[in-house]
């Protein structure tokens, strides 16, 4: 038998196949649609509308933006209160969170200890004692091989600060490789 003829009997026994009797399985179908019926639950009731005036119209608008002179005041000292010196020039650490800096090493010797500071930025900066840091007024007392002693001066919100001392830890090895991956 030549090739060409096998191919034409083959493909016309597999397209004798596909023209089957399909009345069962439409029967199967019908019966299925008849005996379920779809059981959807009742809407919930519709709650009325209870519309509430707006009372507190001699109040600020919950909807626009705050008058300047209501978050730009300067803060009220009390007598016997540390007073902050918020005149002086800003040191390029004190825009970032004492918890945003990263202590990621130690520069010097036994008489000058400069400690290296990454900001959440990756900016990095080297800091010595007296250097200032933290948003809240943060001055460096201490710098040791392995961490920075900072003073904090945290506002109470009676218009005195509380003084608040705290570390900066340095960054184990091992610990910032699995941090960066």
């Amino acid at each position: 038998m030549k090739p060409a003829s096998l191919f034409l009997l083959l493909s016309v026994l597999c397209l004798a196949g596909c023209f089957d009797d399909t009345t069962d399985i439409e029967q199967f179908m019908a019966d299925v649609k008849a005996s379920t019926s779809a059981k959807i639950p009742p809407l919930p009731p519709v709650k009325a509308f209870e519309h509430l005036p707006y009372t507190s119209s001699d109040l600020r608008s919950p909807f626009s933006l705050p008058s300047p002179e209501a978050y730009n005041q300067l803060p009220v000292h009390q007598p016997g209160c540390i007073q902050l010196d918020n005149q002086r020039e800003k040191h390029p650490l004190e825009q970032f969170a004492v918890d945003n800096l990263k202590m990621r090493g130690t520069l010097g010797h036994a008489d000058q200890l400069w400690a290296l500071i990454e900001a959440s930025d990756q900016s990095l900066h080297r800091i010595s004692i007296n250097d200032r840091l933290g948003l809240f007024h943060g001055k460096v007392i201490a710098v040791k091989p392995d961490y920075i002693e900072i003073t904090e001066f945290i506002p109470d919100g009676s218009g005195c600060t509380v003084q608040r001392n705290s570390k900066l830890q340095l960054l184990n090895a091992s610990a910032d490789a699995t941090e960066t991956n």
